[in-house]
């Protein structure tokens, strides 16, 4: 961790800089990557002001606070970045939480336990088409496959887009009422 201190129209204070690097490794702690540390003491007409900008690979975090006394502007910056990071690591959190299909599956494989959960994803419309238009249906939609109603067997089928880039069609047998 790198922290810099830099005062601007006040004298410099070991105090004040001790305060705020105490309060701001109490912050960084909480991030797991190298971090870099910019405060700016600095007096603006009669008010003192702090600004802060943190520094981690792919994050940067700022605040900025004016008050009359550093050491509550210093309290208040303490607060924001603290919500900030709050927010950063439950965007994380979020994001890491949506997985795609085939990474449960994965889990469910290596799991010893075999619950089967069946997420609900979206209704299907069951259009008639011909083979072909299904084909073109299903590069339009970018979907993995596409349930539909054979136009000329009145039959329900599946057409699925293949790894080698080749289309697969199940033909079901069912017919559609």
């Amino acid at each position: 961790m790198n922290i810099q201190a830099t005062f601007r129209h006040i004298p410099p204070s070991d105090a004040v800089k001790q305060y705020a690097e105490e309060k701001i490794k109490k912050i960084a702690s909480n991030l797991k990557e190298p971090v870099e540390i910019h405060i700016i003491f600095l007096q603006e007409k009669k008010n003192n002001a702090v600004e802060l900008t943190l520094t981690s690979p792919g994050t940067e975090l700022h605040a900025k606070e004016e008050g009359i006394d550093m050491y509550a502007a210093i309290d208040i910056i303490y607060d924001k970045l603290s919500k900030q990071i709050t927010k950063l690591k439950e965007k994380k959190k979020n994001h890491y939480a949506s997985r795609s299909i085939k990474h449960i599956a994965q889990e469910e494989d290596n799991s010893e336990e075999s619950d089967i959960v069946v997420i609900p994803d979206k209704g299907y419309f069951i259009k008639p088409m011909t083979t072909e238009e299904a084909v073109l249906q299903l590069d339009i939609v970018k979907e993995s496959f596409l349930v539909y109603l054979d136009a000329e067997e009145q039959k329900v089928n599946v057409i699925f887009k293949k790894d080698d880039g080749n289309y697969g069609l199940i033909e079901t047998g069912a017919r559609y009422k």
